[in-house]
């Protein structure tokens, strides 16, 4: 069939036709299963051959439906179609309709009402000049009901019939998951065992199930049960992502999963129905592999796709996932939509049930929310809206609205703005929207919303009675269970009694052996503290002693001030006794009457006994900077007393002196200060006697701060300078402490009160405290002398072991000596440290750096410190430990490798080191270390780690222990058990093994459990099952299992039962029952009891006669049967059967009424079957007939007819056939016979049996020959394509080959595998299902009706793998990638290549590290770095290679982020016209190469951004084009290759400008009248609108005069409301309300009034509930 315009090839020309004169240049397409032929040599540019981009796929479909098949190409010319098949043609145009769909750009070959006749394979072609392409697709018919087939004769089989032969495979099925009454959906423990735990939820809702505690068990033990029978086919499955609907319509699932056999078959199964799948994508259902990621998918998604999937590996279930699709489909499409240029255009669709996000596409291109597009959905999630902002040229065409599987489409047609006045130029935004459906179809959501709020109000009501049932029987159920719970509540309660008595009794003894414990406790943490102090003070005086002479004497001065200050506490203290005993002796001397008094000023005291003053103290002036003195006598000696300064007490502390010498007191004040002065007293038992203090200046005062700290530099100089108050003085300078002396650099200068001190050419010996003194009065200073600075400091180096590592610094100063110190230790050279000064360059050059070279090293120079730390790299593990498990008494080996062979590690077991034995051995051979154990033992088992320079690799070794049993007792539990019925059955059976044992019983495949008549003992070392009371349904095998975790053992017995045997099995079979005689048959009891039945009792009673039962006798066993003679004809007769054994007698089997003496003619045999044909004989083989009519059977009568013919002769003219098998030689060479057979009897002869089979009398032919010219055509790493030729024929010796038959047979193996079950017609076969790179012999056999010929195969073996190919990169690859950090990087690189290359990646031009995953496969390889960082950057290179040769591909890889704005922005005009703008740099410049900046520019007059300068890499760029008079704004970006940074934004930039006066003349213009009264050009549109979301009212009006426009809700003036945004531009009224509620329901109303008149519009808002 074609399509018009199209032009087919000739009949049976389609492969190979070509236009005459024209090549035939044939390659195949990217598309699986498409064949090219290019016309020309050369297809011109701009022009290209015809291809599919979309191939029809293989269709299976019932009869009576409607088949399609569909196709998109491409082609420069667009191709011609054409359709056909191989059967006939296409042109019946009511059975074969094509058609185009230009929306989809879709073909179509549509077959209504298919038949079984039109399955076929189908063929499309697409032509143009330059070439065709075709594919093919197959139409499978499945034929419906019962059809009778004409018989026309023997036919020969088409090669079609053959390939289906060859085809049929058994359909693999699951048992069906069948929901039963009361339980959960089995699908719900199928989908939860492939899902993630944050969806248990999800699928419990989804199933209905609330118990989630009971859940969470079940699952766990099914978990383990599937994981057990996975582990015997999957080494690991991961990543499981259960299946959704992609955006091109298809459904996908995928799940990463590890073969432990690659050639395991891998299964997909359908509601428990196997479902084939194809791995080129051409499938309804496809496996697309990559590594060890499988991905299945669906395409052309219909409804009845929907259900359970299932992957199983052989029979293990790896994956299940439901489908459900949702039944939604479009009330309302979404319609052609007509916009003008920079309007916008709406799509609006309504589906039939919520759906929570649609997928929009536009051009087959999905769109998302943005800018461009704004997709918008309904509070109930049925109305859909696709706004197409800013309508151009470019956006025109078909836009497509996706739910689920449905989907429907519309145009977007977009007219050009044909505006005279705007040519050349871009059109205003207009604010109008084209399409969309209003109100229509909100009304159109509001009646399905309330349609599907009435079908889950009827679903809830059904639920709600559903749950009060259930409820009620809870209630029930509950009752009962309460009540049996305040049983055991109560008895609970009375033993809680009577352990709370023993618990209490318990604590009490408990807090006592505390409280003992505390005490003992306190001691030794006493003891601990005194040795601690003890220890601290060791330690102490040890760090002091090896401390250097610095730090010593800082050390010192700590321990100084401490004690100082423990002093000053200690006086402090003794002051506090002091006094408080002073206190107390006053309190006593009051208490006691005894009075005192103290003298004023003289000393002299009145009337007591105590201590007097014989001189009290005396007021004084003290000069500054003097010492003074105040003392007193007392009238005895040693009495202590206290003094006092405005009535605070003094210490020696103080910077005073406290004396006493005898009855005398002395309080030496020295150096005395301005704040020394005060009112001083001294008090001794409550005498006192005070004196003031006084403090005169006589001397010269600094004017001012006096003297300052300094710093200079290097050689300059340094000036110290202060004043004095009076200029008469002289004064002294000191450095130090030490008087400092006049020189030639140094000058003391004294000018009237000013006072200098000159340094010239300072150095570093200069530096130091300096102080003026003049009349005891001092003034300090620092002087600083800088020394070098360095102009390039230390920077950290990072080196590998055994390298040279340098360390580099430059100061401002030539010629400068330095320090080294490492550590803080000077470094000394030797001859692997070398230290060198070159200039004002100082390296510090080390050789063959060892581990302990790692140190932070400083450089000193004249104070300056510059410090780095040298990093030398340990070594590494290259080979870590792993995990090790071994059984016990094996030897096991731990093993790693590092880095380098010259390291030696330790070996630790549980943080312990290992040291070698007898049984332990530590092998060091290079750079693998090993730890050898022999004989393994339980207490070996533990984690072990090896230690190298601080570096630990750990893996764990466990000894398992399973199970074993003791050999005497499995032998004598092997032994069978046997007892008679009611008695009892034991078993014993002892093991050993590691804890913890698991133990069941299992009999006939169920688990024993403790019960009535079962009992169970279990000890450490042996297992015991009693069954007591055992029948016979006891009887079968009996299992121990026992389980630890380490292994499973198993041991078998068998339990036999003795009882008497059950009655003999129905039915029971009439031989013969004639006039004289009754014979029947029996089977024998079902169960024997057992003990083989000896003898079968009869008894025998005659209907309508006598109730009594005769007996007839004991019958033998063999054979089952009875011949009752003495029978009278016409009577029935009734008989019992008994069995009998050892252990006694059956019941009885009672037959039916047998009545003597009926005639009953034989059933048909079967029909005969042709044993052999000769010319001249054919002999027959039939079968007895079932039914023999109750009597034996006399002979056979054989009947015949030719071929066409409905005669039938007898061919037995000799009398009945006696045997079931006959030779008839009366026949005519080459003629077709036909023949049935009838039974015959004392009744007579039976019916015939159905016609045998059409045979021809003639010998049979020969065996046919060797083939011909055998050969491989093709191969892969699974398939052989082979072909050959016929062989000939030889008259007499070697007839005609009618198939072939193809072997194989593994080069290790002897036996030859059949491919084909049945006889192939075709001289070419395709073997499949080979291993790869397996090494096969192949041979092909030719046959016919005579036999087998000899077979013929190749001289050699075969091996599966494809012709070599040197490895080469196919597909479009990047050279360069920019990745965003912290994103995942993935690179994949197709190849192909023959045999199986090795892949090897490099970063750099080194290995990768581990954080790089590398993915391989047969035709490609993924490079993954999950979470990337700056690091990640560098060129990483593919190397691929095999045999025949290698490639090598590289990428560079940029990981980057987002860049930091630059600093502040600075302005400065250098020439008139132009600005200069400079930033500071941004801070990622060091760590990204390819910054740079970006310069925008934005003027008072067009205030837009214009970009003026790009690609800049310094930080300058000058501006030109600066008009005066405007206002300029600078913005400046980092950009790098993620983009652009936030701007950093530079101040205004001004420039005025000179005015002069400008005169314009206009001339006289005649006005023009354009008044026109208001009026609406746009009217107000009704809204609908959901609470709580914005409303948006929009109208337009014009008038002359501009009218005033107001808005009205419900008569009221909305103008003033803040609650409502109104605005009005150029005429466009628009209104919105940011949030709707009940209360903005009701009519909106707009007036325009003006002088000429006034217009209103108004409309409806109404919000929904």
């Amino acid at each position: 069939m074609k399509i018009p315009g199209s032009t087919a090839p000739p009949p049976g020309q389609e492969d190979d036709w070509a236009p005459q004169g024209q090549v035939a240049i044939k390659r195949r397409s990217r598309v699986p299963g498409v064949m090219i032929t290019q016309f020309v040599e050369e297809v011109p540019e701009g022009m290209s051959t015809p291809d599919f981009t979309r191939k029809p796929i293989a269709l299976t479909i019932q009869e009576g439906k409607l088949a399609f098949f569909k196709s998109m190409v491409s082609g420069v010319p667009k191709p011609n179609i054409t359709w056909a098949r191989n059967k006939g043609p296409l042109e019946d145009p009511v059975k074969y309709i094509s058609r185009y769909d230009e929306t989809m750009e879709e073909y179509f070959l549509e077959i209504p009402n298919v038949r079984a006749e039109q399955a076929d394979t189908y063929k499309c072609f697409a032509a143009n000049e330059y070439g065709r392409a075709v594919c093919t697709a197959t139409l499978n018919v499945i034929e419906v009901g019962f059809k009778k087939k004409a018989t026309t004769g023997p036919k020969r089989a088409a090669p079609e019939d053959f390939r289906k032969m060859l085809k049929r495979k058994v359909v693999r099925t699951k048992p069906q998951l069948k929901k039963k009454e009361g339980e959960i959906d089995p699908k719900f423990w199928e989908v939860l065992l492939s899902s993630p735990k944050k969806d248990y939820e999800k699928v419990c809702m989804e199933y209905g199930v609330s118990d989630f505690r009971w859940m969470l068990k079940q699952l766990n033990l099914k978990k383990k049960e599937r994981e057990e029978e996975q582990a015997k086919v999957v080494e690991k499955i991961e990543n499981l992502k259960h299946i959704e609907v992609k955006r091109d319509g298809s459904a996908e699932f995928e799940l990463d999963m590890e073969l432990k056999n690659p050639n395991s078959q891998v299964f997909l199964f359908k509601d428990g129905v196997m479902v084939p799948y194809s791995d080129d994508g051409s499938g309804k259902h496809n496996l697309n592999k990559i590594g060890k990621k499988y991905i299945f998918s669906i395409n052309d998604l219909m409804p009845d796709d929907a259900g359970l999937y299932q992957v199983d590996v052989e029979d293990a279930n790896c994956f299940s996932t439901d489908f459900k699709i949702i039944p939604v489909e479009f009330v309302v499409k979404i319609q052609e939509v007509k916009a003008k240029e920079r309007e916008d255009a709406m799509f609006e669709c309504v589906l039939s049930h919520p759906f929570q996000k649609i997928v929009w596409t536009g051009k087959k291109i999905p769109l998302e929310q943005g800018d461009k597009f704004d997709i918008t959905v309904s509070e109930d999630h049925l109305i859909h809206s696709l706004k197409v902002k800013d309508c151009a040229q470019v956006d025109k065409g078909v836009y497509t609205a996706m739910a689920g599987i449905t989907s429907c489409n519309a145009w977007l047609i977009v007219e050009a703005d044909n505006d005279p006045n705007m040519r050349g130029g871009k059109a205003s935004r207009k604010t109008t929207t084209a399409g969309g459906g209003g109100e229509n179809l909100a009304k159109i959501a509001a009646e399905q919303s309330a349609k599907l709020q009435k079908e889950k109000d009827d679903l809830d009501a059904a639920r709600r009675a559903q749950a009060e049932k259930d409820a009620a029987d809870a209630a029930r159920q509950s009752q009962a269970e309460k009540d049996a719970a305040d049983a055991a509540r109560r008895a609970q309660a009375e033993k809680d009694a009577a352990d709370a008595a023993r618990r209490a009794q318990a604590e009490k003894d408990a807090a006592d052996a505390a409280r003992r414990a505390q005490a003992e406790k306190d001691a030794a943490d006493a003891a601990r503290r005194a040795q601690a102090e003890k220890d601290a003070a060791d330690a102490a005086r040890r760090a002091q002693a090896e401390m250097d002479p610095a730090d010593a004497a800082r050390w010192a001065q700590a321990e100084k001030d401490a004690a100082d200050a423990a002093r000053r506490a200690q006086a402090e203290k003794d002051a506090a006794d002091a006094a408080r005993r002073a206190q107390a002796e006053k309190d006593a001397a009051d208490a006691a009457g005894a009075g005192a008094g103290a003298g004023e000023g003289d000393g002299e005291g009145h009337g007591g006994k105590g201590v007097q003053f014989l001189n009290g103290l005396v007021d004084i002036t003290g000069s500054l900077g003097e010492t003074a003195e105040l003392s007193c006598k007392l009238s005895h000696e040693n009495c202590e007393g206290v003094w006092l300064k405005d009535g605070q007490l003094l210490t020696n502390e103080d910077g005073l002196k406290i004396i006493q010498d005898g009855a005398s007191h002395k309080l030496v004040i020295e150096n005395c200060k301005k704040d020394d002065a005060g009112v001083y007293s001294f008090e001794v038992d409550g005498h006192k006697s005070e004196a003031k203090f006084t403090v005169s200046d006589p001397g010269a005062q600094f004017v001012g701060c006096g003297l300052s700290d300094i710093e200079v530099k290097f050689d300059e100089t340094a000036e110290l300078s202060l004043t004095l108050s009076s200029p008469n003085v002289e004064g002294f300078w000191f450095k130090d402490g030490k008087e400092v002396p006049r020189g030639d650099r140094v000058k003391i200068i004294k000018e009237g009160a000013s006072h200098r001190l000159v340094i010239d050419n300072c150095k570093k010996d200069d530096a130091g405290i300096y102080h003026f003194e003049v009349d005891g009065r001092k003034s300090k200073a620092t002087l600083t002398v800088q020394g070098a600075q360095f102009s390039i400091g230390l920077s950290d180096v990072d080196v590998k072991l055994d390298a040279t590592a340098e360390l580099l610094c430059e100061v401002s100063s030539l010629n400068i000596e330095g320090v080294w110190y490492k550590h803080g230790k000077q470094v000394t050279p030797d001859d692997r440290v070398k230290i060198i000064t070159d200039g004002a360059c100082h390296k510090l050059v080390i050789d063959c750096c060892r581990k302990d070279d790692g140190a932070v090293y400083r450089f000193e120079v004249d104070g300056r410190i510059s410090e780095a730390t040298l990093t030398v790299q340990p070594v590494q593990f290259i080979l870590g430990v792993a995990d090790v498990q071994v059984k016990i008494c094996t030897p096991a080996e731990l093993s790693c490798k590092l880095s380098s062979p010259n390291c030696k590690g330790i070996w630790y077991k549980d943080g312990f080191q290992v040291p070698p034995d007898d049984r332990v051995k530590i092998i060091k051979e290079g750079a693998c270390h090993k730890l050898v154990i022999d004989n393994c033992k339980n207490d070996d088992s533990g984690v072990y780690r090896f230690e190298v320079d601080g570096r630990i690799s750990e893996g764990s070794l466990t000894v398992q222990n399973p199970p074993t049993f003791n050999m005497d007792s499995l032998r004598e539990f092997s032994k069978p058990v046997i007892v008679r019925a009611c008695e009892t059955a034991e078993w014993k059976l002892a093991f050993s093994g590691g804890d913890p044992m698991k133990i069941k019983w299992i009999k006939e495949d169920e688990e024993l459990l403790e019960g009535l008549n079962v009992k169970i003992e279990q000890t450490d070392i042996k297992a015991g099952l009693c069954i007591t009371d055992c029948q016979r349904r006891n009887c079968g095998e009996v299992k121990i299992n026992i389980k630890n975790d380490y292994g499973t053992l198993e041991a078998t017995s068998r339990l036999i039962v003795l009882d008497k045997p059950t009655p003999p099995q129905r039915p029971v079979e009439i031989v013969e029952t004639s006039l004289t005689a009754i014979e029947f048959k029996w089977k024998p009891p079902k169960d024997d009891g057992g003990c083989p039945v000896k003898h079968y009792i009869l008894e025998r009673q005659q209907v309508g006669g006598s109730k009594t039962w005769t007996n007839v006798g004991e019958l033998p066993n063999d054979p089952l049967k009875y011949r009752d003679t003495n029978v009278k004809p016409g009577k029935r007769y009734c008989y019992h059967i008994r069995a009998k054994n050892e252990e006694g007698v059956s019941n009885a089997l009672e037959t039916e009424d047998i009545q003597a003496g009926i005639l009953c003619y034989p059933g048909p045999p079967s029909a005969p079957k042709v044993v052999s044909a000769f010319k001249d004989c054919i002999n027959l083989v039939w079968s007895p007939p079932i039914n023999t009519g109750g009597t034996e059977t006399w002979g056979y009568n054989l009947e015949r007819r030719k071929k066409g013919s409905n005669f039938w002769s007898p061919a037995n003219l000799d009398g009945p056939i006696k045997d079931t098998t006959f030779a008839l030689k009366d026949v005519i060479e080459g003629a077709a016979y036909e023949f049935r057979v009838s039974a015959i009897n004392i009744s007579g002869v039976g019916e015939p049996s159905p016609p045998s089979v059409i045979v021809f009398a003639r010998d049979p032919k020969k065996p046919p020959g060797k083939v011909i010219d055998l050969k491989l055509t093709d191969s892969s790493y699974t398939t052989f394509s082979l072909a050959w030729t016929k062989p000939k024929e030889v008259e007499g010796v070697e007839d005609e080959a009618k198939g072939y038959f193809v072997e194989i047979r593994p080069n290790e193996s002897p036996e030859w595998t059949r491919c084909n079950i049945n006889p192939i017609i075709p001289t070419s076969f395709n073997v499949i299902g080979l291993k790869a790179m397996g090494m096969f012999w192949v041979r092909v056999i030719a046959t016919n009706d005579g036999g087998e010929g000899e077979p013929q195969g190749f001289d050699n073996y075969i091996i599966a793998m494809p012709p070599p190919v040197r490895p080469q990169f196919t597909g479009k690859m990047k050279s360069f990638m920019v990745v965003r950090k912290g994103n995942t990087v993935r690179f994949n690189i197709n190849f192909e290549a023959s045999p199986l290359p090795d892949i090897y990646w490099l970063k750099d031009c080194v290995p990768l590290s581990k954080r790089v995953t590398i993915t391989n496969s047969d035709r490609g390889s993924q490079l993954l770095i999950p979470t990337s960082e700056r690091s990640d950057t560098g060129i990483f290179t593919i190397i691929v290679k095999n045999m025949v040769g290698q490639e090598t591909f590289s990428v560079e890889i940029r990981v980057t982020d987002d860049p930091k704005p630059p600093g502040p922005v600075e302005l400065e005009q250098n020439v008139p016209g132009t600005v200069t703008v400079t930033w500071t740099p941004s801070p990622d410049e060091k760590k990204d190469d390819r910054l740079h900046y970006v310069v925008y520019k934005r003027d008072s007059v067009k205030r837009t951004w214009r970009m003026v300068a790009d690609s800049l890499f310094n930080h300058k760029f000058t501006v030109i084009n600066i008009l005066p008079g405007r206002e300029y704004n600078f913005r400046v970006f980092a950009k790098n290759d993620m983009g652009l940074s936030e701007p950093a934004v530079s101040p205004t930039w001004r420039t005025t400008r000179r005015k002069d006066k400008f005169i314009l003349d206009m001339p006289d213009v005649k006005g023009l009248d354009l008044q026109c009264p208001p009026s609406f050009l746009l009217r107000l549109k009704i809204r609908t609108a959901p609470p709580g979301y914005e409303c948006y009212m929009s109208c337009a009006v014009r008038g002359d005069p501009k009218p005033h426009v107001t808005w009205y809700h419900n008569n009221v003036s909305l103008n003033t409301n803040t609650n409502y945004l109104i605005t009005n531009v150029c005429g466009v009224c628009t209104m919105l309300i940011l949030k709707i509620g009940p209360k903005d329901s009701g009519d909106y109303s707009v007036i325009a009034d003006s002088p000429l008149g006034r217009a209103e519009c108004s409309t409806k808002l109404t919000v929904r509930e």
